[in-house]
């Protein structure tokens, strides 16, 4: 991959949800003695996303864990609301596309996201988006900055949902990908498995 070329390509960790059906903050659970969200981190930046930003949640914990972030434009909103914070905020710095994850994905994939920047280089007017089991992951998306009039139109006419709001807009889908990658942690027992 051109070095030189990724550095058109931010990244936000999104960590602003309530974990309900966990219980506290999983975001900060640890695996391997390493809280999540520096795991989920560290694997974009080895992939070569440098410029990263963790958006919404408890910015005080994830400052001093060495994360620089993003306060959610859109609190309480859902994951539409930080992708939108998270391309507002890189395209005014320049970037033209954004890898947008959830802070909840033990086993997140260099491979993987180095694959979807590829795809990115090769259709970038394209959202990258993997599908699993016949679902696009909605939350584990390359997004290019030129969507951001579309989705913000979308939101201020109430939808919230990401794939609503990418209705009529290109997408380019990977397929082939291991379901394991892109394993969730939300409740409990989803820990137990991990572990």
């Amino acid at each position: 991959m051109n070095k030189s070329r990724v550095t058109e390509f931010g990244g936000a960790v999104l960590a602003g949800g309530a974990s309900k059906r966990m219980g506290f903050n999983k975001a900060l659970v640890e695996i391997n003695g390493e809280p999540l969200i520096s795991k989920v981190a560290k694997t974009l930046n080895r992939a070569g996303v440098m410029n990263l930003k963790i958006v919404g949640g408890d910015s005080k914990t994830f400052t001093l864990l060495g994360h620089e972030c993003l306060a959610d434009e859109h609190p309480d909103e859902g994951p539409l609301g930080g992708i939108i914070t998270a391309l507002n905020h890189f395209n005014n710095i320049g970037k033209k596309h954004v890898l947008v994850v959830a802070c909840d994905l033990p086993n997140i994939s260099e491979d993987l996201i180095r694959k979807m920047i590829e795809h990115s280089l090769k259709e970038p007017k394209s959202i990258v988006i993997p599908l699993v089991d016949g679902h696009l992951q909605w939350m584990h998306v390359l997004w290019p900055t030129s969507v951001l009039p579309t989705l913000l139109r979308s939101f201020s006419n109430g939808v919230r949902a990401p794939w609503k709001a990418s209705k009529g807009l290109p997408i380019l889908r990977i397929e082939g990908i291991n379901p394991h990658v892109l394993f969730d942690v939300d409740r409990p027992e989803d820990l137990t498995n991990i572990l």
